[in-house]
Parts: C-alpha cells; structure tokens; sequence
C-alpha cells in the first residue's frame, strides 16, 4: 500500500514537471525582443544626399519560432551633395548681362532623415547563430536645416525596408544582430534639397561642372547596421 502511494506520487511529480516544461516552451517561443542599432545609410547617387550616420531601435514581438512582428524606427543624418546644387551668381557691371563677373558656388546643409516602419520577420532558428528576412512598410519624412533655407522645409511619404541579418545569441536575454536593410522613399522630391529653391540656377558646363544625375521620384538607400539585443522575458 505504500509502495503504491509513492509510485502514485512519483507520476505525479513527473506530470507536474511535464507540464511545466510544456509552458516554459510555449512561453521562451513567445518572446518579446528589442534591439538598438548603430550603422550608415547610404543614398543612392541620384538623390544627392550623402552617406548618412544611423541610429535605429527595433521592438519585435516573435508568435513562434520562425516568425515576427514588429516595428523600427531609423534616425539618420548627413549632408546634401554639395556638388549638385551649384549656383551662379553675377557681380560688377550690371549693364553687361547683370554682372560681368561670374562666381560659382555650391550650396549644401544637414539633412535629418527619420522612418518609421511595421516590420514582419522570418527567421531560421539555430543554437547560436539565427539568419533572417524581413520586409516592412512605413512612413519617413526628411528635415532640412531652417537656417540654410531660412525656413522649415521637409518632404515626406511612403516607405518600404526590405532586408536580411543574422541574429548571434550570446545568452537567452542577449545577443547581437547584423542586418543589411534596402530602404525605397516614394514622392521623393531632389529639388527641395536646393536651399535657393532655384534662385540662381547654373548653366551646366560637364567639362568643368559636371551634371547631376536625373532626379527620380524615388529614392533607395542601403542601411548596414550592427545592434545588441535584449529579450526581456528570457530566462524568467
């Protein structure tokens, strides 16, 4: 009778146990992410903007082991390309052509670029080292510098991120992410990035001068960044 009891006891203790290992499992597949991320962004050439420093955050909130959801936000900031806002200005006798001296400038300012993204992913898991994909749709806008052009100015519309990473797992709360991320702006307008908005439009020499590439009305650009990675629930 006692030997009973205690067999009784035993299966008991080992369903308990199972049961426990059941919820930790579903509740470590369930997990909530956040990673910070440093990197460059870099314009393609026609929209006359320079490699940019980034700083991004990215919250994600995985359903299972393969996929996510989630959101980024990317800050960025650089420089126009001088280059291709070049101004001509006319000094001296007014009576010849309005100036019978010419001077050439270029005119560049700080841009500030910031996005914000809804982001799926799609992840290949493994002990250390995690490879994924990803794709999103957002919003950006980009902030030119009020003093250069003597007022606010900005551009604004519809994004698009596509790109693929690979998650290194140091621990279950920590790790780090290396990601290579496609960024498309739609309604891309160049010709707000012209402080003098046209005001002294250059007449183009490419042998001394050379054009800048024909505007688009997109803009892609090529975001590389490393990021650490925290999961807040791991472990618990």
């Amino acid at each position: 009778m006692k030997r009973q009891r205690m067999m009784r006891g035993a299966v008991a203790v080992a369903l308990l146990a199972l049961g426990a290992g059941s919820v930790q499992a579903q509740v470590v597949r369930k997990q909530f992410a956040v990673v910070t991320r440093l990197g460059t962004l870099t314009p393609e050439r026609s929209a006359s903007i320079d490699a940019q420093a980034l700083i991004g955050l990215d919250a994600e909130f995985a359903f299972g082991k393969y996929f996510g959801l989630g959101t980024a936000l990317d800050i960025a900031r650089g420089n126009t390309h001088r280059e291709d806002f070049v101004q001509r200005l006319r000094f001296g006798n007014p009576a010849v052509a309005g100036g019978d001296t010419i001077y050439y400038q270029y005119l560049g300012q700080p841009v500030n670029t910031l996005n914000i993204s809804l982001i799926g992913t799609a992840r290949l898991p493994g002990k250390r080292l995690s490879p994924y994909a990803m794709g999103g749709v957002g919003s950006y806008v980009l902030i030119m510098d009020a003093q250069t052009n003597g007022k606010a100015t900005n551009m604004s519309g519809m994004s698009y991120t596509a790109g693929a990473g690979l998650n290194i797992r140091f621990s279950e709360k920590y790790g780090m992410q290396l990601d290579a991320r496609a960024l498309s702006l739609q309604k891309y307008q160049r010709g707000k990035l012209d402080p003098s908005a046209g005001r002294f439009p250059n007449a183009w020499f490419p042998e001394d001068i050379p054009a800048p590439p024909a505007a688009k009305s997109t803009a892609l650009g090529t975001a590389l960044t490393l990021g650490f990675r925290y999961v807040p629930g791991a472990g618990n």
